[in-house]
Order: C-alpha cells, then structure tokens, then sequence
C-alpha cells in the first residue's frame, strides 16, 4: 500500500486511515522528533495492513453467504418491515438511505421514529449481516444504550451477532475504500490531419492593433527662427528673451 504523511502544528497526536482506494493517510505532529514520527508511522501502518487483511478474509469466508441489492427508500422500508415483523413488532416510523461513511452504518432517531441506514451498507451487501444491522437497531428502540440487556434482545433474534457484526463493518469499510479509489485518467482525443482548428480573424483585430506613432521632425539648429532659440533655455530666461523680441522695432 502506498503511505502518505501529513504534519500540522494543530494536532497532539497521530492517526491513521485508508483511503483513496487503498492509500494509508498519516498524520503526525509537526513538532514530534523524527525518531517517533518514524517509530509510530511504522506501528500504525502495521496495525492498518493488519486490519485491511482481516477484513479481507472475513468478507471470502462470508462470499458464499445470500446477498442483497437496495437502491431506494421504498425498497428498504419494505426491507426493514419484513425483519421487524418477525421480530420485535416496533412502530416504524421513515426509513430511509444515508450517506454516513465513517461514523454510522446505521441509526435510529428515538424521537422521530426515523431509521436511517448508510448506502454503503447496501450494495450486494451479505443478507444475514444487513439483517443483524436492522436487528441492532431495532433494538435501540426498547434499549438505547449497548448494555448486557440490549445484546440480550439482539442475540435472541441473531444467535451469532458478533461474527455478523463483524462481516458487516468489514464490507462497509471496504465498500468505502472501493468506492474512493481515484478512476483512470481519460485518453487524450486525437487529431486528424488536415482537420487542426486554426484561429479564426475576427472584425475587430484591426481596431485592436496599436498604432504607429508619426516619426518626430527635428528642425536644424542653424535654420531656427530667434523664437525658436526660446526652446533652449530655462523658463525664466524664455520671457526675457520674448520680452526682449518685443521691443524691437
């Protein structure tokens, strides 16, 4: 996996994920001695290939398992209906798809009755592990916390919830990976011979073009009249001169 750092003067710790289709980010402390930001890179890229393996060889095992395509709200309330039916009976309120990525597979707002499940969770997804999601939360509507009677309620309906559980974070997270991984860059288009596009003159390009100054006419010194002479003199000395030119008879 290709492993890219991060430092910021803002953090106090460091952190670790995949993303982009497979790319482990890192971010670290800007003021950390290179030593341990050299030591806890290592460990957390580590402990990542570790998990990414995990959860690769859990999802082989459960590929053989039924699996389940949902694409819109209708679909998956009657989804969800149809577990909760055979189960606990709760009274539904909306169901629909979220987009939660990284927090959420799924949850359930008390208040509104609303049950919102991520869409990541969704897409040929293994039947027994979406079906232990729906069960979990439909659970949180007798139990809010994840206490000893909440996964009582849960492992009665869903013997093995824990390897369920399991499965289904694993597809979730690698449905995201998947998912973010950049898509090929586009061939560049060709251009036949003869067909280049070439700059096309427009009306207003002789408007546009500067034009030419007049060359400037220099009188020669010898042919200047005595007014003329003015013009080499500082201004004070210009009016005498013209003051003078006008006494003469």
């Amino acid at each position: 996996m290709q492993v890219l750092i991060e430092e910021s003067k803002k953090l106090r710790r460091a952190s670790a994920c995949i993303r982009d289709g497979g790319t482990i980010h890192v971010k670290l402390p800007r003021h950390w001695p290179r030593t341990l930001k050299h030591s806890v890179t290592q460990e957390l890229v580590e402990r990542l290939q570790k998990k990414d393996a995990k959860e690769r060889a859990l999802l082989g095992k459960a590929a053989q398992q039924e699996t389940v395509t949902i694409t819109d709200n209708p679909t998956l309330t009657a989804f969800v209906q149809a577990i909760n039916a055979e189960t606990f009976q709760v009274p539904l309120g909306k169901v629909q798809i979220g987009t939660a990525k990284y927090n959420h597979l799924a949850q359930v707002n008390l208040k509104t009755k609303t049950m919102t499940v991520s869409r990541y969770c969704l897409n040929q997804a293994p039947k027994a592990a979406l079906r232990y999601l729906i069960v979990h939360e439909l659970a949180h509507y007798f139990e809010s916390g994840h206490g000893p009677r909440f996964w009582a309620l849960v492992a009665k309906h869903v013997p093995d919830y824990r390897l369920q559980s399991r499965i289904m974070k694993a597809f979730h997270h690698q449905a995201v990976i998947q998912e973010e991984a950049p898509s090929p860059l586009p061939e560049a288009p060709t251009v036949k011979a003869g067909y280049a596009s070439q700059p096309k003159p427009t009306a207003f390009a002789p408007a546009l073009a500067p034009k030419p100054k007049p060359a400037a006419v220099k009188t020669p010194r010898n042919n200047r009249t005595p007014k003329d002479k003015t013009g080499l003199w500082p201004g004070f000395v210009k009016q005498l001169l013209l003051w003078g030119e006008s006494f003469k008879p």
